[in-house]
C-alpha cells in the first residue's frame, strides 16, 4: 500500500511539472505564432471582371501591369476598333491566406476575360447628329447619308448634289457633312458646298455664270456627327429623325415695320391673330400708330435643321431709273412735286438667288443687260424752311382778322373765305385730340402738338381723322365747309400757346 501511494505522488509531480512547461510554453510560443499570422496578412489586390474576382497578386504595381498586358494583346487581336462589353477592377485585398497568380498567369485570365467580351464595333455602334442644341440617334452611317439626303431632296429636286460623310481629321468618331455635285462628266463635278458655322461655301470657276441651275446647297445651323454606343441610345429611324428635324415650330421674333405696314397686315404676314399679336406686344392696341423702323414681337414657323440652297437664274425684268431731284427754291422743304413720273426700262438679269427652305432670302446680282433703258421720275424739292406752322388752306382770302372788333367782340381765329371741299392739312404735326361736332363750331378737328400747343380747325364739311390719331405736318385732315354758325363758307382757324389765343397770321405763312 505505501508503495502505490509513493508511486500516485511521483505520477502526481509528473504532472504538474508537465503541466508547468506546457504553461510555459504556451506564454513564449502564442506571441511568436500570433506575428507569424499578422506577417501574413500583408494584402493584396484582386482583379475583378464584371464584379467576379479573376486572380490576385501582391501589388498593385503587378495588377496594372497585367491589365494593360492583357489589352494591348487584344488589341493586336482586330485590325479594327473593337467594343469590349466589360469592367475590369483592381481591387485591395486583406486577407490572412489567399492564392497569388504569377504575372503571366494573371495576364492571361484577364486577357481571355476581355476576348469574351469582345462586341462587333458595327453591331454596337450608333450615329448621333448634332444640329446646333438639338440631337437625334441613327443605327448607321448610312441611315445618316439617307436622312441628310431626305433632307435636302425637298429643295433640290434633280439631286444634283449627293450629301457624303467625311471622317474627322482631329478626333476619331466625328464626322461632318459635304455636300457634293453628283452630275456625272459635268465640268463642275469638283464642286462642293460645306455646312461650316451656318454658311453654305460653293468653290467653283470663277465668272462661271454661263449655266442656271443649282450652285451651292448646305445647312443653317453647325451639324456634327459623333459614335456613340448603341446601348446607350434612344435610337430613331430615318423617318422619325425626319420628322423630327423638320417639324416647324412656333418661335419669337422680331419684325421691323416697313412703309404700309398696319397691324392687321403684320398678323396677316405672319400667320398670327391680332388677338395673340396684342398679347405677345402689351404695348400695343387696335389704335396703336405704327411707323417705318418699329420692331414687334411676332411669332414665326422654324424648324430644328434649315437647308440654305443657292440657285443661279437668268431672268428679265422691269427696273426704274434712279429718281432725279430737282431743287425748288420757291417751296417748302418737304413740299415735294413730281414733275415727270419717267419710264421703265427692261434688263436681262444672271443672278445667284439664296433660299431658306424654299423661302428667298438674298439676290446677288452677278451681270445684267440693259434691253431698254429707263427714263428717271423727275421730282421738285422745296429748299425754302418752313414756318414753325403751315397755312391749312390754299387760295382764298381773309375774311375775318383775329382780336376786337368796333363792335366789342372778341375773334379767336382768322377765317378764310374757301368754298366748300377745300382740302385742310395740318399746320403742324401732333396728336388729334378733338374730332366732331361742336355746337356753333360745327365739325371741328383739334391738334395738340408736341411743345404742348394747340391748333383748331372749324366750320368743316367733314373729318378724315379720329381722336388718337398721330398727323404729320401738311397731313389732310378734313375738308372746309359751313357747318355751324356762319354766315358763308369759309375756315376758321386757330392756335393757342400757353392756354391763350395767339394772332395765326404772326405764326403761319400767309399765303
Amino acid at each position: 500500500m505505501t508503495r502505490i501511494t509513493r508511486y500516485g505522488r511521483r505520477i502526481r509531480r509528473m504532472l504538474v511539472s508537465s503541466m508547468t512547461a506546457a504553461c510555459f510554453a504556451c506564454l513564449f510560443a502564442v506571441p511568436f505564432a500570433e506575428r507569424k499570422i499578422h506577417q501574413e496578412n500583408v494584402g493584396c489586390y484582386s482583379i475583378t471582371y464584371n464584379g467576379t474576382t479573376i486572380g490576385t497578386v501582391n501589388t498593385l504595381a503587378e495588377a496594372e501591369k497585367a491589365v494593360a498586358e492583357a489589352r494591348r494583346q487584344v488589341s493586336k487581336e482586330f485590325e479594327e476598333v473593337v467594343y469590349l462589353d466589360a469592367t475590369i477592377d483592381i481591387v485591395k485585398e486583406d486577407k490572412v491566406f489567399t492564392e497569388r497568380m504569377s504575372q503571366e498567369d494573371i495576364k492571361n485570365s484577364v486577357f481571355d476575360a476581355l476576348m469574351a467580351s469582345a462586341v462587333d464595333k458595327q453591331d454596337s455602334t450608333a450615329y448621333t447628329v448634332r444640329i446646333d442644341d438639338f440631337t437625334v440617334t441613327l443605327s448607321s452611317k448610312e441611315e445618316i447619308v439617307e436622312l441628310m439626303q431626305k433632307v435636302t431632296s425637298k429643295y433640290d429636286t434633280n439631286n444634283a448634289f449627293q450629301v457624303v460623310l467625311k471622317e474627322g481629321a482631329d478626333s476619331y468618331g466625328e464626322y461632318s457633312i459635304d455636300m457634293v455635285r453628283s452630275t456625272i462628266n459635268d465640268k463642275q463635278n469638283d464642286i462642293v458646298s460645306s455646312p461650316i458655322e451656318g454658311d453654305t461655301v460653293v468653290e467653283e470657276e470663277q465668272n462661271s455664270t454661263s449655266s442656271d441651275g443649282i450652285t451651292g446647297i448646305g445647312f443653317g445651323e453647325k451639324i456634327s456627327i459623333s459614335e456613340t454606343l448603341k446601348s446607350n441610345s434612344t435610337i430613331l429611324t430615318v423617318d422619325e429623325a425626319y420628322e423630327a428635324i423638320t417639324k416647324e415650330k412656333a418661335e419669337k421674333t422680331m419684325y421691323t415695320v416697313v412703309e404700309g405696314d398696319t397691324l392687321s397686315a403684320i398678323a396677316r404676314k405672319c400667320e398670327i391673330s391680332l388677338k395673340d399679336l396684342f398679347a405677345m406686344n402689351t404695348n400695343l392696341k387696335e389704335t396703336s400708330i405704327i411707323v417705318p423702323g418699329d420692331e414687334i414681337v411676332v411669332t414665326v414657323p422654324k424648324a430644328e435643321l434649315s437647308v440654305v440652297l443657292t440657285m443661279r437664274k437668268t431672268y428679265e425684268e422691269s427696273y426704274d431709273a434712279e429718281i432725279k431731284y430737282v431743287d425748288n427754291n420757291k417751296a417748302y422743304r418737304g413740299t415735294n412735286t413730281v414733275i415727270n413720273n419717267g419710264s421703265k426700262g427692261y434688263r436681262e438679269v444672271t443672278a445667284d438667288i439664296t433660299y431658306v427652305n424654299g423661302v428667298q432670302s438674298e439676290v446677288k446680282v452677278l451681270t445684267q443687260k440693259v434691253i431698254k433703258e429707263a427714263t428717271p421720275k423727275v421730282v421738285s424739292v422745296g429748299t425754302l424752311t418752313p414756318p414753325r406752322y403751315l397755312r391749312p388752306v390754299s387760295g382764298g382770302n381773309v375774311t375775318y382778322s383775329f382780336g376786337y372788333k368796333s363792335s366789342g367782340a372778341y375773334h379767336t381765329g382768322v377765317d378764310w373765305g374757301v368754298g366748300i371741299g377745300t382740302p385742310v392739312k395740318a399746320a403742324a404735326s401732333g396728336r388729334v385730340t378733338m374730332a366732331g361736332w361742336y355746337g356753333n363750331s360745327g365739325y371741328t378737328v383739334e391738334i395738340t402738338h408736341s411743345d404742348g400747343t394747340k391748333t383748331r380747325y372749324k366750320h368743316l364739311s367733314r373729318g378724315v381723322v379720329s381722336v388718337g390719331q398721330y398727323v404729320s405736318q401738311s397731313q389732310l385732315i378734313a375738308y372746309s365747309g359751313n357747318t355751324g354758325y356762319t354766315t358763308g363758307a369759309h375756315l376758321h382757324f386757330e392756335i393757342i400757346i400757353g392756354g391763350r389765343y395767339v394772332n395765326p397770321l404772326n405764326y403761319v405763312n400767309k399765303y
